[in-house]
């Protein structure tokens, strides 16, 4: 089964060094949503206004297979 290495980015960078096997790409892609999930779950406070955060999923040779960015933006209409 291929490994696949969920790397995340917020105000600091996560480096997945252990990877998770995945029969099928598909489950990787569903596995990278899912990280998207909990991130915004454990801190949507420090979300906005920051850099956008990304997870970026990688082959076990480090080639970059797909990458999700999430950047949340307050227009002027939003209360302070």
């Amino acid at each position: 089964m291929p490994l696949y290495f969920f790397h995340t980015q917020t105000d600091t960078r996560y480096t997945d060094r252990e990877g998770t096997m995945f029969e099928h790409p598909a489950q990787a892609r569903r596995e990278a949503i899912q990280v998207c999930g909990e991130m915004m779950r454990e801190a949507p406070e420090t979300f906005w206004g920051t850099r956008p955060w990304t997870v970026t999923v990688t082959d076990g040779a480090g080639l970059v297979l797909w990458e999700i960015s999430m950047d949340g933006a307050a227009t002027a209409a939003a209360p302070e």
